[in-house]
């Protein structure tokens, strides 16, 4: 064989690349969503421009923006993501390796001789390449690498969802301390109200026109809200913490005033919903390529059952002595064609073929319960838009009468018509309904999060 004999082999194999184009895996056809069709009235149109819509089109608080940008630049869920995907990118790279010829080149030198007393030693130098190919008659490689394909795509969506968790999860946050700071300055303007309230009542008695009962109430109650106010400050501490590690930074960064809880506002949302926009969701997505790496991983299994054919070439040089080696009279080749077929495996393969099935099955309940989850979400926070709006302009008139209450409860009292009881008992409710109005308008703006989370915003 002439020297360019090994490349002629290699370029071979390369040529029987077209001959691997056998797949025994099974067609793969997507499971329909168990869900429902629609749910309220369905403007897909609107749903799915939310897969496009980026997170600084939603929010309008410039402080919680700069607090998501801080969050996708710094967060370290985020970052295990991104290597994850790098990882998975790197592992399919790998497995398609595995599909194409390789060629290497080796040199070796052999010493040998015999223990007898006297004897001399022999050397033997070699230099050779060698050419290997697997020919994937029945689609095993193919199946492997189409399986590791699709881990890195989903790798990919995975981190899509995590990059959208994050934003849901930072806006939270951010809510979460506007209202931890809200109730601790709700609860220190009661605090001076009450020792303006206390300082009253001592007037009073010092004229003549209280008693010490009506003192002690009021001290009483000062106390409570002294420590609600403790109370609020943990909170607060226990919220901006929370926040910042989320954001993955616990320095004081340089922010824009934050906007009230009264005064946020986000963009506006479809009324409704079909599953089909739903399946675009990137955890979704991730659950669906799973689903497809198991059906090619039977392919995989199904092709071990069939005879493997390996074809490799070998071409070089040997000779006793070094200056003669790259010689025509040195050189040497040989060609090696293989065929291996399972015989007897103690059940192995079968084995491997019903767990990839199993695997196949598990993903299917996977991917199936992924849509459901969705689904469930995008419905909570639908069903729950208009049931916000009324309850919020409830206690708002709820608050506006406790406040009236107060007034005239204040202004009996001074007349001497009722105890200093009833004007504490309408302040304790006036503080607690401010602090239930902070947490309805809160948990309005989470129900709106939670929507375009749901709706699979945020991306950008």
């Amino acid at each position: 064989m002439s020297h360019p004999a090994l490349i002629r082999i290699y370029f071979l194999a390369i040529s029987a690349l077209p001959l691997a184009a056998c797949s025994l895996a099974p067609p793969y056809v997507r499971p329909e969503p168990p869900v429902p069709a629609e749910l309220g009235a369905a403007d897909d149109a609107a749903a799915d421009g939310m897969f496009g819509t980026g997170w600084r089109d939603f929010f309008t608080d410039q402080r919680l923006m700069a607090l998501i940008e801080a969050g996708l630049e710094t967060n370290r869920d985020l970052r295990l993501a991104a290597l994850a995907v790098a990882e998975a990118r790197a592992r399919a790279r790998l497995q398609n390796a595995e599909r194409l010829p390789t060629l290497e080149v080796e040199g070796s030198d052999t010493y040998s001789g015999t223990l007898q007393k006297g004897a001399g030693q022999a050397n033997r130098f070699e230099a050779a390449g060698l050419a290997s190919f697997e020919l994937d008659l029945f689609g095993r490689l193919r199946s492997l690498s189409e399986a590791a394909l699709h881990a890195y795509l989903g790798a990919r969506e995975g981190e899509k969802a995590v990059r959208i968790a994050l934003v849901a999860q930072v806006a939270r946050a951010y809510l979460a301390e506007r209202l931890a700071e809200e109730q601790l300055g709700v609860a220190r303007n009661t605090l001076k109200l009450l020792r303006e309230s206390y300082a009253f009542i001592n007037s009073r008695i010092q004229a003549g026109q209280a008693s010490f009962l009506d003192l002690e109430q009021a001290r009483s109650m000062t106390e409570s809200a002294r420590a609600s106010v403790a109370q609020r400050e943990r909170e607060a501490i226990q919220s901006r913490t929370a926040l910042q590690l989320l954001v993955g930074d616990f320095s004081e960064l340089p922010l824009p005033p934050a906007v009230p809880l009264a005064r946020q506002s986000l963009a506006a949302l479809p009324p409704g919903v079909s599953s089909g926009v739903l399946l675009n969701r990137p955890d979704i997505m991730e659950a669906e390529h799973k689903l497809m790496a198991a059906n090619a991983d039977i392919g995989a299994a199904r092709a071990a059952f069939f005879p493997s054919i390996s074809l490799t070439g070998r071409l070089g040089y040997m000779s006793d002595d070094l200056r003669t080696l790259i010689s025509p009279g040195a050189s040497f080749w040989s060609f090696s064609p293989t065929v291996s077929l399972p015989i007897f495996t103690g059940g192995r393969n079968r084995a491997n073929l019903e767990l990839a099935e199993i695997r196949k099955e598990s993903s299917i309940v996977e991917y199936e319960k992924s849509i459901q989850t969705a689904f469930r979400e995008a419905a909570d926070a639908l069903l729950s838009r208009a049931s916000f709006i009324d309850q919020l302009a409830g206690q708002e008139r709820y608050l506006a009468i406790q406040r009236q209450v107060m007034e005239l409860a204040l202004n009996r009292y001074v007349n001497g018509a009722v105890s200093y009881l009833e004007v504490l008992d309408a302040q304790r409710n006036i503080f607690q309904a401010e602090q239930d109005l902070l947490m309805l308008r809160r948990d309005q703006l989470l129900n709106e999060i939670n929507l375009y989370s749901a709706l699979g915003g945020g991306l950008r």
